[in-house]
């Protein structure tokens, strides 16, 4: 496994991270899925830990997924050897009494949000507390920013950082020096963020976790335009018969330039979002052993850099999130 700095943190994290969303299982607010579907504890445990025994040490959930489910599940395994792994989570997803999804980053909430991530997490320290994709108008609030200072000066987060939604909120963050990580939505099918956000990120010495870099399972090769998903499957959300009808052809070209079979489709789109050198660590979704042992193995893949280059140039503008408007 190789590693990586996360920004000007002074920690390092394994190039290919854990992505926790998928094991907090299925959750929905006012009708709509959250999660990604049935998953089993057992499974989840076991590919937490198999995850750790091959190198990954960056460990990235949030308190939302599952409402939870994920953090607790993280805890069990990771507790254990506390001191070699990152772990980060997020906060300020929260659910209404009605059932619907709330955006909640008050200084009170995150006080006590902390405290519930913390003792889930089995942990009396979170080495990245992140905010889950508010709105400028949101960060702008001073009491985010106060708040997460006074977290580090009682020692329960190392740093702190944001979880965007688009580019150009990551630019603002960045402009105005708002903590110190950002993950981003980034993958061959939408390359937005190397147009400004990377190139100042580097500059800028912030750390970037790239999201969703199979996009979605759209780059494993398994989705065709009749694809339907699960009621309880988040994608059921934005991956829609028209979408998919859109963007397959884009996929099948990706294919035919990195060529081989699906498991080379998607080692290849994760080596292709590493190829950049402003990215720290990418955050695939891990369910199983099975996911897990497939995504570290790209770690070892090469991918020649007239590939990348072809991508970049065949599929640089297309950014199928960005054009629709899906926030994820």
């Amino acid at each position: 496994m190789q590693y990586r700095e996360l920004g000007k943190t002074g920690i390092k994290v394994s190039a290919i991270g854990f992505g926790g969303w998928a094991i907090g299982g299925p959750s929905e607010a006012s009708g709509a899925p959250l999660g990604w579907g049935r998953t089993s504890d057992e499974e989840s445990l076991a590919a937490i830990r198999r995850a750790r025994d091959l190198g990954v040490t960056f460990f990235d959930t949030s308190d939302s997924y599952g409402f939870g489910r994920s953090e607790s599940l993280l805890g069990i395994v990771l507790s254990r050897k506390r001191q070699d792994t990152v772990i980060a989570t997020k906060v300020g997803v929260v659910r209404g009494s009605g059932g619907e999804l709330k955006k909640d980053f008050s200084g009170q909430h995150i006080f006590s949000a902390v405290d519930g991530s913390l003792k889930r997490l089995r942990s009396d320290y979170i080495d990245l507390y992140q905010v889950h994709n508010p709105t400028l108008d949101e960060l702008r609030r001073e009491e985010i920013q106060d708040a997460m200072e006074r977290l580090q000066d009682a020692g329960k987060i190392r740093f702190w950082g944001v979880s965007v939604s688009t580019p150009e909120d990551g630019i603002e963050v960045i402009k105005r020096g708002w903590g110190h990580a950002l993950q981003v939505l980034y993958n061959i099918l939408n390359q937005a963020p190397t147009q400004e956000l990377f190139p100042l990120a580097k500059e800028k010495g912030y750390g970037i976790i790239a999201r969703v870099p199979l996009a979605s399972g759209l780059l494993s090769g398994k989705f065709r335009p009749d694809t339907t998903f699960a009621t309880d499957d988040v994608r059921q959300n934005f991956l829609t018969p028209k979408r998919l009808e859109e963007v397959i052809p884009r996929v099948d070209e990706v294919k035919s330039i990195i060529g081989g079979t699906a498991r080379a489709l998607a080692e290849g789109a994760l080596r292709f979002v590493l190829a950049s050198d402003a990215v720290s660590t990418t955050i695939p979704g891990m369910r199983n052993v099975r996911q897990v042992e497939m995504n570290v193995a790209a770690d070892e893949v090469r991918i020649p850099q007239d590939v990348v280059d072809k991508l970049r140039t065949r599929l640089g503008d297309y950014n199928f999130y960005q054009r629709h408007g899906i926030r994820i």
